[in-house]
């Protein structure tokens, strides 16, 4: 199973390391562009780098698919993995980067925006991934009150447009979204080797691979940005792939930095632009009023804080969030 894991990150990884510059010169030429607003002459950068990413997922299931459904090649890799929840996968991915797409280019009224990716959920559903196990909660069990139908109908598509929005709006700082992705898919994808679970670990590994690769360009100072396409799609595999391996809670944890933001900061301020509220000064940002955001929070706390630590301060507290999910997975 370790060489197929193995293979689709490295698909993953190298699909997205190609695809990247390829984007960034076709943007520039497209003049498909945005403003670096945190960086001094706040410089044009490429978008809709997050097509990348989809580029790097979408061949990593394919080989996965692939392997799932020709005996030689489950031979050569010691792999059998179901083919049927895989392909969901794959149309969930291309749903929400159609959504991210069209927000991107022509715009969605953020209302609309917050429900259609219940309309990427639909696959899962399909492929009724809530008889693969049973809803628990580490440590204390199953949950005799929510019903397979339930969380068939009601928990898997509020879990897709939870994840997806949370993490649409937990952006706009270089290396911010992906680097903390990053992080997260690592930590499913142990979580899916310690467990056995070959799906998490091969959907976990396509995620990982393809945002370490997009990290090189979207890392202080960032040469590309992931945009809703790749933001969308980050929330949606990580809300998929703690469905399909009955993870919700870690996935929740995990998420913890996006649901704290969403929660405390963006609701209460009814979705703020909040990446217009700050200010440069001295090489730290601060906001300009009352904090919009968690980040604007710790850049208020700190006293201003350059955006290379603010990337660096998410991470820290993801690689946290990640060290205690994989413990309480180890000995749950």
């Amino acid at each position: 199973m370790m060489w197929f894991i193995l293979s689709v990150l490295l698909v993953a990884f190298i699909v997205t390391y190609v695809a990247t510059p390829v984007i960034i010169k076709t943007a520039k030429r497209k003049g498909i562009v945005g403003r670096d607003v945190h960086k001094p002459g706040q410089p044009e950068v490429p978008e809709l780098g997050g097509l990348a990413i989809a580029a790097g997922i979408v061949m990593a299931l394919l080989f996965a698919t692939a392997v799932g459904s020709f005996s030689s090649l489950q031979m050569v890799f010691n792999a059998n993995p179901n083919v049927m929840v895989i392909l969901a996968v794959l149309c969930l991915v291309l749903i929400v980067e159609m959504i991210g797409m069209v927000d991107d280019v022509l715009g969605i009224p953020q209302h609309i925006k917050l429900l259609l990716p219940i309309v990427a959920a639909l696959p899962l559903m399909a492929v009724k991934v809530s008889a693969l196990h049973v809803f628990s909660i580490p440590f204390i069990g199953a949950i005799d009150l929510v019903t397979p139908a339930l969380y068939l109908f009601v928990l898997i598509p509020i879990g897709v447009i939870a994840t997806t929005n949370v993490t649409n709006t937990f952006a706009g700082y270089n290396g911010q979204e992906t680097g903390v992705g990053a992080i997260a898919a690592f930590a499913l994808l142990m979580i899916g080797l310690l467990k056995g679970d070959m799906l998490v670990a091969a959907l976990s590994a396509a995620l990982l691979g393809s945002q370490l690769a997009f990290l090189k360009f979207n890392w202080y100072p960032a040469k590309v940005f992931p945009d809703d396409v790749g933001t969308l799609l980050i929330g949606a595999m990580i809300g998929a792939i703690s469905i399909i391996g009955g993870l919700e809670i870690f996935g929740a944890v995990l998420l913890l930095p996006h649901i704290i933001d969403f929660l405390l900061f963006k609701v209460p301020n009814r979705l703020p632009h909040a990446v217009v509220q700050t200010v440069l000064k001295d090489g730290k940002l601060h906001p300009k009023g009352k904090p919009l955001e968690l980040s604007q929070y710790i850049m208020n706390r700190a006293g201003g804080i350059a955006e290379k630590d603010l990337a660096q301060v998410y991470v820290g507290l993801e690689m946290l969030l990640a060290a205690a999910v994989m413990l309480a997975a180890a000995f749950a």
